[in-house]
């Protein structure tokens, strides 16, 4: 095959799936779309026929988002909120603030700014894209090497504590690389993982099946997370289930674990979670969806003029899967400097500098940061014009 490949299950290895869903993006950054499935053998999600870990990995080294250049690399006040609850969970579990900690797949730092805050002082963080180390030096002054989890496999270090925040739904090579990182840890160190949690989406409010993202590519239980951890030899210490607001009214579910090295095996039952909450996700997002789709059938039927803010996940699934490419799309705009220059369904994708005396009106296509983008768009970049929202759950 091309750029996609089929997958073994990422925890169990099995070859047998069942299909659950196919996800279409309109010329997306990692492929066309994706099929999820769930393993038959163990019960865990994921997507299969996505592009190889070496292209994934040159995607965040050179495209990456988290480079938050909008906002100069800061992190927002609700990300600081995230990595507190984070500090607060592993914190009874550390020894001493003398401990070696790395944060894998870092972005700015500023998980590792809230432990240097708590007196944490050998501190180092690791991500594919050089933006983020730079931006990390920069505001918080600790340390980031830009670098792959293929590349830090020939490091020498070893660490007391190794973060994993938001980085095993993005990896086609999960075990992999729980295999490189555990390999890095001191004798007694342990492993905290966090990753959104497949039982709750259905009950969290964000753009209907945003979790099958361009960049999300497994889609763990708490189970499957505990089975895959445990499969490279990880047994868990602590678990919590919790939701985070991650945008003013919009939230989203996580399951994190603290693992340390384990030599008993234990019995691995099948996952009978994941594929219950997969089909009551899908149920949620059909229905979620018809709303965003009246109101671009309303915006092909009258072709009012428009920009379209957004040319991400939301943007190219809608693309591909509805009639928004008939509206009458003047420009694409996007904080996302990567993008600018580039052509999306045959229009420009603009900055959002370019947009202060346009007299299109604009559809804010994105719900999780559909208010901080329209309050960009009046205080910052100056647009008077009429702005359309896609309603979002319980309106």
């Amino acid at each position: 095959m091309s750029a996609q490949e089929l997958r073994a299950c990422p925890v169990c290895g099995g070859q047998d799936h069942r299909l659950v869903h196919s996800q279409r993006f309109m010329s997306g950054p990692l492929g066309n779309g994706y099929n999820v499935v769930v393993c038959k053998q163990c019960g865990a999600g994921f997507a299969d026929k996505t592009p190889l870990q070496s292209q994934m990995d040159h995607y965040y080294a050179d495209h990456s988002k988290y480079a938050y250049e909008h906002t100069a690399g800061a992190e927002s006040p609700w990300d600081f909120i995230r990595f507190e609850k984070t500090a607060e969970q592993v914190s009874p579990h550390l020894l001493s603030r003398e401990i070696h900690i790395l944060d894998v797949g870092c972005a700015t730092g500023g998980l590792l700014s809230v432990f240097k805050k708590r007196g944490f002082k050998n501190l180092l963080g690791a991500d594919p894209s050089p933006a983020c180390a730079a931006t990390a030096e920069r505001l918080y002054g600790v340390e980031v090497r830009a670098a792959t989890l293929a590349q830090m496999a020939d490091w020498d270090e070893r660490f007391d504590l190794i973060l994993m925040v938001g980085v095993l739904e993005h990896l086609r090579e999960a075990k992999d690389a729980v295999n490189v990182v555990s390999r890095l840890l001191n004798h007694g160190g342990s492993i905290y993982c966090a990753v959104p949690n497949v039982e709750g989406l259905a009950d969290c409010v964000n753009a209907p099946y945003q979790q099958f993202s361009i960049e999300h590519v497994n889609f763990f239980s708490h189970g499957t997370l505990k089975r895959l951890m445990r499969e490279c030899g990880m047994g868990e210490i602590d678990a919590w289930k919790w939701t985070v607001d991650w945008r003013e009214n919009i939230t989203e579910p996580i399951v994190s674990g603290l693992y340390r090295r384990k030599q008993t095996q234990e019995r691995n039952d099948f996952d009978t979670a994941t594929g219950a909450a997969l089909d009551r996700y899908l149920a949620f997002s059909y229905t979620e969806d018809q709303k965003i789709v009246s109101v671009i059938d309303s915006l092909v039927r009258t072709q009012e003029p428009i920009l379209v803010w957004g040319a991400g996940t939301l943007a190219r699934r809608l693309l591909a899967t509805t009639r928004l490419a008939e509206a009458k799309i003047a420009a694409f705009v996007d904080s996302n400097s990567h993008f600018h220059g580039q052509v999306l369904a045959g229009r420009p994708i603009l900055g959002p500098n370019e947009i202060a005396s346009r007299r299109e009106s604009i559809l804010v296509c994105s719900v999780c940061f559909a208010q901080e983008i329209t309050s960009a768009i009046r205080m910052e970049h100056k647009f008077s014009g009429r702005l359309i929202s896609f309603p979002t759950k319980g309106t």
